[in-house]
């Protein structure tokens, strides 16, 4: 009897480290398919960059396109360049918790704990910099 519960949860375990896995998969797949739309993203705002503001272009959204002025053209690029990039970086994090999952039901969570650190934001950054700043205005060599 013992032996059939040991097998059984040796057997849900693999089974959801195979459901989280897939997961992880898929999200590092949509990662890259989201990755080419903001770099297509990045080179349309450069070309319209290069194109007088009273001109009209055309933009392709599914299989339609759209015919609009460059800055009307420019704001749904962006605002789309907007969600693209919150869009990644949910699916790092998504991605991020799965790995863990994992590793934690295979007992090497604690020993990639110290991995799961999230990038200084741009505000963090500007002021560590001006904590650096600060400190190397003051003389300490003294």
């Amino acid at each position: 009897m013992e032996q059939s519960a040991d097998l059984y949860n040796v057997l849900n375990l693999m089974q959801k480290s195979e459901v989280l896995g897939e997961k992880a998969l898929r999200d590092k797949e949509e990662l890259v398919q989201m990755d080419r739309i903001r770099n297509k993203n990045r080179e349309a705002l450069n070309a319209l960059k290069r194109v007088p503001e009273k001109e009209t272009v055309y933009l392709c959204v599914g299989n339609m396109f759209f015919k609009q002025r460059v800055p009307t053209a420019t704001k749904l690029i962006q605002d789309d360049q907007k969600q693209v990039n919150e869009h990644i970086e949910k699916l790092r994090r998504q991605l991020k918790d799965n790995v863990q999952q994992i590793q934690e039901m295979e007992d090497k969570g604690e020993q990639f704990a110290k991995f799961n650190l999230n990038p200084l934001t741009r505000d963090e950054m500007k002021s560590f910099s001006v904590v650096m700043n600060s400190i190397k205005k003051l003389d300490l060599s003294q």
